[in-house]
């Protein structure tokens, strides 16, 4: 699996598309910091607890464009033919999409926190201060979170494997997951917020940490990691590539 992760991280390094997402991710933390400022009173930890919420998509987007690039360019099939076990291709790709997206994430972060500076956005209110160890937290988790989100553009990218195909997929399952949870909770006149992931996520960003946001997190982590971990190898062991 080192050797497929070297190999993969010395592929990406010399992508074109991989330098482009990395600069585009600087002013894209910029941006939102620009839409923030448009509320009023916003405070430093108001941007800073809400970048992964904001840009979700945009890391998973470029998660299914790498993936599914190799499936169009027959790259996986070269791999696999060189004799390299399917499982550590599988796991292989998916440190390095991992890994993508924390460099993506903390680019993203910097183009934010520069902005905000330059911007002279107040880094408290009040009683909502945060101290250091606050900040820490919330971009800790925050990369927690980026984590599941490059596994979940992976899980699909990986069984669709067609790039537009996965894409948009990506984008239904991420925008509609939480309105589907709130319309079946109101169907079944049951409390379902506890798969209601994009709400747990920025919940936790903003270290407002409850018990039933733990146990929601805690279902989101074994959701993916059964979709991500077992479903998804198995399809991929088993097709034909």
């Amino acid at each position: 699996m080192k050797k497929i992760f070297s190999a993969e991280m010395y592929k990406v390094r010399h992508n074109l598309s991989f330098f482009v997402s990395m600069i585009a991710s600087v002013p894209l933390g910029a941006l939102f910091t620009i839409v923030m400022c448009l509320v009023p009173e916003v405070t430093m930890p108001d941007i800073l607890s809400g970048v992964v919420s904001y840009y979700k998509i945009f890391f998973i987007v470029m998660i299914a464009m790498y993936v599914t690039n190799d499936y169009e360019k027959g790259t996986i099939k070269a791999i696999v033919s060189s004799g390299v076990s399917k499982s550590r291709i599988y796991f292989g790709r998916l440190l390095v999409s991992i890994v993508i997206s924390e460099l993506m994430f903390l680019m993203s972060t910097a183009g934010a926190w520069i902005c905000a500076a330059v911007r002279n956005v107040p880094a408290s209110s009040g009683a909502d201060a945060w101290g250091v160890s606050q900040y820490a937290a919330s971009i800790l988790i925050q990369m927690l979170a980026v984590v599941f989100y490059a596994m979940i553009g992976y899980f699909v990218s990986v069984v669709l494997r067609k790039q537009v195909i996965s894409i948009m997929a990506s984008v239904f399952v991420i925008y509609f997951e939480p309105m589907a949870a709130q319309n079946l909770g109101k169907m079944l006149h049951a409390d379902l917020s506890i798969f209601d992931f994009s709400n747990i996520m920025i919940q936790l960003e903003e270290l407002n940490i409850t018990g039933s946001v733990l146990l929601g997190f805690l279902v989101f982590i074994v959701i993916v990691g059964v979709l991500t971990c077992i479903i998804g190898t198995e399809v991929f062991k088993r097709r034909d590539i």
